[in-house]
């Protein structure tokens, strides 16, 4: 039976958590997304200058085909994460010291990541989008553009509440 209770790290039935994770987690997560990947979209061809009826013009996806372009992103990026994270590993960039995970070596090799999950997502767009690949990279920046400017506003509310609360 699903409860709260499974909602715990430490919960029974790990196999729920996971369940309820895939079926409520992730399509939540794609629904914002691709409601940023059209916002992304539309910013790019404001920014470039595209008119409503211009050739040159990035189609904007639909909900579903933007949750599966994400999806498929998702997928691709944890595959290249874990060869990455697995070539740190090997080499010892990311050692289990006595102080526990060198962060910095992890850190590292996040921002390798960056770039490469920048192209894969602009590789996935321009094939999956009648778009060419420079385009892809301009609704992918904007889209990067865009989750700044809410990790930016984000994290000005948590601090607003923070400091309102007096938890600090």
């Amino acid at each position: 039976m699903f409860d709260s209770s499974m909602l715990v790290l430490g919960a029974a039935n790990p196999v729920a958590v996971i369940l309820c994770l895939l079926v409520v987690v992730l399509p939540i997560g794609l629904l914002i997304g691709a409601v940023i990947l059209r916002a992304s979209v539309s910013l790019f061809n404001k920014f470039a200058g595209f008119d409503e009826d211009s050739r040159y013009r990035v189609p904007e996806p639909s909900m579903l085909n933007g949750m599966g372009m994400l999806l498929l992103s998702t997928i691709a990026n944890a595959i290249f994460s874990f060869l990455i994270g697995a070539i740190g590993v090997a080499t010892g960039m990311i050692q289990d010291g006595p102080e526990g995970v060198d962060r910095g070596g992890e850190m590292l090799l996040n921002l390798v990541s960056l770039p490469v999950s920048f192209v894969i997502f602009s590789a996935i767009l321009s094939s999956m989008l009648p778009t060419t690949f420079k385009r892809a990279m301009g609704v992918v920046l904007c889209q990067y553009l865009i989750a700044l400017a809410l990790a930016i506003v984000i994290g000005l509310l948590f601090l607003l509440v923070v400091m309102a609360t007096g938890a600090a």
